[in-house]
This record gives C-alpha cells, structure tokens and sequence, in this order.
C-alpha cells in the first residue's frame, strides 16, 4: 500500500492530472467558442441558417448531421493551433536556448583519433593529444551530444552506467596478441 501512495504522489503522476483535467476544461471552453460563435458566422457566411449542429444531410430516409462533425473539426484545428502556439513554440524556444550547440564554450565533439569527447574549440585532444582543428561554426555537423559509440545503461531512478568505446572488449586481447586487424 505504501508503494501504491509513493506512486500516486509523485510529481509526475500529479502534474499529469492537472494537464488532463485542464485540457479537458480547455476543450471544452473551445467547443462552447466554437458553438456559439465561429459556427454560426461561418453559416451565415454560407447562406445556411443557425448552427452547424443543426445541419444534416437527408439521403433515402437516412439523416446523416454532418454539422457536429464540422463543429468537432474546427474545434480540433483551434485546439491543435492554441496549443502549438502557447505550448510547443515556447517549450522549443527555451530548449533551444539551452542547446549547447548554440554555445561554442560549451558545445562538444568527437576526437577523430580516439572518438573520445572533447570541447568543441579544442585545438588538442585532452586524451591522445592529437592536434584537432577546432570548430568556430555553431551548426557544424561535426558537434554531438554523446561520444560515438555510447550506449547508456539504466533507467529512471536507476544507477546509470556508460559504456564508451573500448571499455568492453570481446576477443579484443587475443585479436591484437595475433596481429589480425578487427576491421
């Protein structure tokens, strides 16, 4: 039981909450927008008389009210818009100026020697000392997040474990004590 409350009151799980009831609430103050307002005028522009609710196609005894469907389909294009604009674009905004790309000081790259991280403006590899040519433009192809070859080990809450390049050898001993190249 005491796992199950841990569970239920973390961050996240409540965070979740709150964005699932308001969206719902936005929704629905959308759905009422579109209603009583954005409908009636595009009906009007129409040469139609009320709502789109009211709409309906009648074919061989069968009415088919498409005019809900017209006001679930605006909407849904108000909705996605509202949230593009006021959720997406800002979220975009502040990660890409926390993007260490955008940042030479902080931006890094692979060694061509040793694959090993180094500093984007590095002229020597701090691992083999090989010379580098540093990099001066913020959208070379050549800056990465991680070392070539990283794999992250561990999840949420785990210990975390990198392997880079070379830390794990399968064979790599007796490949080099024979001579044979692994390439």
């Amino acid at each position: 039981m005491h796992g199950f409350l841990k569970f239920i009151i973390r961050g996240n799980m409540i965070g979740l909450a709150v964005g699932v009831v308001i969206g719902s609430l936005f929704s629905s103050l959308v759905q009422a927008f579109v209603e009583t307002f954005i409908t009636p005028v595009i009906s009007i522009i129409a040469g139609h008389k009320g709502a789109f609710s009211g709409m309906f196609w009648n074919i061989h005894g069968t009415v088919i009210p498409y005019g809900d469907f017209l006001n679930d389909i605006v909407t849904f294009v108000l909705i996605a818009a509202a949230m593009y604009f006021l959720v997406v674009m800002p979220v975009n905004k502040v990660a890409e100026a926390m993007n260490p790309y955008h940042d030479l000081a902080k931006a890094k790259r692979a060694c061509p020697a040793c694959l090993s991280q180094i500093p984007a403006k590095a002229t020597r590899c701090s691992y083999c000392c090989k010379d580098v040519d540093p990099i001066t433009d913020e959208e070379s192809d050549q800056l990465i997040e991680e070392a070539p070859g990283m794999i992250d080990l561990g999840g949420a809450g785990e210990t975390k474990v990198t392997l880079k390049p070379g830390d794990v050898s399968l064979g790599g001993a007796a490949v080099a004590a024979s001579g044979a190249s692994a390439e």
